[in-house]
């Protein structure tokens, strides 16, 4: 019994060791992570010592942008202080993307080099065929030359290069889509860009009927056509909201006239009246591959919208409708 009794007690010594062994490792992790008391990781000093790629690089500098992808090249131009896609006849251009563009350029520096030998930029796609970006002051000097590769394995990160190196680095985030708007192209997008708060007047038209809704005295939605009635304040806050902030899903192709867009004689419309009495009106013509021809009525461009989103602006009266309820006839006592 004896025996059976100092086993017991020299189990349990060894389990209380063994506990705490466990609590003494995990209070030295605490202390390595939060103190750090051998001093900064090597990653972290990289980071601290870390150069950027384009020393000098001043984005506000900036006035001419080419993008060179797959064999085609993308001219940004900055006119009037406005940047404008010079290669599609100085179509205005997405201004936030470019800002984009421009705040990535500064962030690239050499903290994580991945490679400097030239037979593998191919392999990160940091050749011509991945992105390859000049970026221009006003008289034609380079500012940065660089190629954008592929994302890394974990999708988090990209491969860039300087263009006169062969130090291939990881820079943060997936980075040729803010390079190349491939078919979406450099366009800005945007097809109407008002406040919703100054309309005081919509009117849709479509093959079934015309609807009028007008602002009243009291600053409230009222339907004068087809009926008058009052309107579900949802319904037309959602579609002036839509409308105001109208972008388009697609630029249309190059076509001899409007009406093989439909839009020569449009079948259905939507205008704005805003209170200095300027109109915003959209022409809807006829639909290709689940997509509508639609256009600006003060604008030669053709724009394409799914038909869901045109079918939220062109809706009918009895979507609009309030449906009040009659009070209850009182009864006599």
């Amino acid at each position: 019994m004896h025996l059976r009794g100092d086993a017991i007690v020299k189990k349990m010594k060894t389990k209380q060791l063994l506990i705490l062994g466990i609590i003494f490792i995990v209070l030295a992790l605490v202390v390595l992570i939060f103190e750090n008391p051998f001093g900064q990781s090597e990653y972290e000093k990289k980071i601290e010592t870390a150069m950027p790629l384009f020393l000098n690089f001043n984005k506000e500098q900036v006035a001419k942008i080419e993008i060179i992808a797959a064999g085609e090249t993308t001219t940004l131009s900055k006119q009037d202080g406005q940047w404008v896609v010079a290669s599609m006849d100085n179509y205005p251009a997405d201004s936030e993307g470019i800002a984009e563009l421009l705040t990535k350029v500064p962030e690239f520096k050499n903290t994580q080099l991945v490679s400097n030998n030239p037979e593998k930029q191919a392999e990160f796609e940091v050749d011509s065929t991945g992105v390859e970006a000049k970026l221009m002051d006003a008289n034609q000097t380079l500012l940065a030359h660089l190629f954008v590769g592929k994302t890394t394995p974990g999708f988090l990160s990209s491969y860039v290069r300087e263009a006169d190196s062969n130090n291939v680095y990881v820079a943060q985030g997936y980075l040729q889509s803010v390079f190349d708007k491939e078919t979406r192209t450099w366009k800005d997008r945007t097809i109407f860009d008002f406040n919703k708060g100054i309309v005081t007047q919509l009117n849709i038209t479509s093959p079934e009927e015309t609807v009028e809704l007008r602002l009243d005295a009291e600053g409230t939605w009222q339907m004068l056509q087809p009926a008058a009635s009052a309107v579900k304040t949802t319904e037309v806050d959602s579609l002036l909201t839509t409308f105001s902030e109208l972008d388009t899903d697609d630029f249309a192709e190059a076509k001899d006239n409007l009406a093989e867009y439909g839009l020569d004689v449009p079948h259905s419309s939507i205008s704005a009246t805003l209170n200095d009495s300027t109109t915003a009106t959209l022409h809807i013509g006829k639909e290709e591959s689940g997509k509508l021809y639609v256009k600006r009525d003060d604008k030669d461009t053709v724009f394409m919208l799914f038909k869901s989103n045109v079918d939220g602006l062109i809706k009918k009266s009895e979507t609009l409708t309030e449906e009040v309820t009659p009070p209850e006839p009182e009864t006599e006592e």
